[in-house]
């Protein structure tokens, strides 16, 4: 078996062995080091640093090195300086850019990403294994930026002319979700999985169109490979609780839906999904808290005020219940909740058939995943990688 062939920790002891019968031979040290940072054995990697600059070998190289293993145990602001000193001693190089560029996204400095980025997608276009780590960070900025159309028509440019990378795809496959162009993203996302079946965008994005066309049991599927790689992705525990939810699984459905909760408090649609989980399996107060924690999120959404207001009449608090009712109306004449509400309140209260037939009318609608319902359990504003 050659060096090559080996798992990486194999490798690495290959190559501290050869090390040894040749301590200063730079290519293996350099080869060593990058396995070694690879494995995230950051402190045998700091060892190979350290005897480079002990044989004098390029300075900008070994910085270099320093500045990946501080990016990889979140020491951000060390990163930057390095990679900033690093372009002092090497000159401006895609590398460099797009690692400070990383730098600046774990930051939540999303435009400073896309500034460094930005130069060099058409520098790069006769490299692809640098174009697409370039295009990749460009549009998770772009994302972040919530510049979706803009990102959306530069991906369909790419698709175009044949330059979109397999990885960059999984992350356009993710916009164009948002976007609710379901066949792009489809598209793209099936693109990146053909060329790494466990790229995690594609993954979310892909389970997402499966839940979005009403196929829970696929969506599922993918959702938790997603999550395998990416366990606290709150994004992911919400499409995959909205998967339950399709699948009438109302225990797991609360579970992973408190879950996605703890993971992004601030997401409306999640708290929504969340409560109609917990309304259904009885559990009116519980259900009044999840509409209530989405009401702080957006005092002026009617499906909120239509929810809580149902909610209330089915706990026999009607003068309350009227207040929200009135409210959704006023917000939203067309809002799907508060006149659903109105109709069970009349004649079906308490009907737990009439409240299930409700939360499917509501989580089966596509605005569901991108439209009526603001910021819903496919858009994430925030997310990390």
């Amino acid at each position: 078996m050659t060096v090559a062939a080996c798992a990486p920790a194999d490798r690495l002891q290959r190559l501290s062995a050869y090390l040894e019968q040749d301590p200063s031979n730079a290519a293996l040290l350099a080869e060593a080091c990058d396995t070694a940072i690879g494995c995230s054995q950051h402190e045998r990697a700091e060892a190979f640093i350290a005897t480079a600059e002990r044989l004098g070998l390029d300075a900008a190289q070994w910085m270099f090195r320093r500045a990946r293993i501080a990016m990889a145990r979140r020491e951000l602001a060390t990163a930057a300086d390095l990679l900033r000193e690093v372009r002092t001693l090497a000159g401006e190089h895609p590398a460099i850019a797009h690692d400070l560029a990383y730098v600046h996204l774990l930051q939540d400095d999303a435009q400073a990403c896309r500034e460094a980025v930005q130069p060099w997608l058409a520098a790069c276009a006769d490299a692809p294994d640098q174009l697409e780590a370039l295009q990749l960070l460009w549009l998770r900025a772009m994302h972040r930026l919530h510049a979706l159309d803009e990102a959306m028509e530069w991906a369909q440019a790419r698709v175009a002319d044949g330059t979109l990378q397999p990885r960059a795809a999984g992350a356009a496959s993710l916009i164009a979700l948002d976007l609710e162009a379901f066949a792009a993203a489809r598209e793209w996302a099936e693109l990146a999985l053909a060329a790494d079946p466990q790229q995690v965008e594609a993954l979310v994005a892909r389970g997402s169109v499966a839940l979005a066309t009403g196929e829970p049991a696929q969506a599922s599927h993918l959702l938790q490979q997603a999550l395998a790689r990416n366990p606290d992705d709150g994004r992911i525990w919400s499409a995959l609780g909205m998967a339950s939810l399709q699948a009438q699984d109302l225990p797991q459905a609360q579970a992973q839906l408190e879950q996605a909760v703890r993971a992004m408090p601030g997401h409306l649609g999640t708290w929504h999904a969340l409560g109609w989980a917990r309304l259904l399996r009885g559990d009116r107060e519980a259900a009044l808290g999840a509409f209530r924690a989405a009401l702080e999120i957006d005092r002026n959404f009617a499906e909120t005020h239509g929810a809580i207001g149902l909610v209330l009449g089915l706990s026999g608090l009607g003068a309350e219940s009227q207040h929200h009712l009135a409210l959704a109306d006023r917000l939203d004449p067309a809002n799907v909740t508060g006149r659903y509400a109105r109709a069970l309140l009349a004649g079906e209260a308490g009907d737990r058939e009439a409240l299930a037939r409700l939360a499917r009318r509501l989580l089966d609608r596509r605005g569901f995943f991108g439209g009526k319902l603001s910021e819903t359990v496919l858009r994430q504003t925030g997310r990390r990688d």
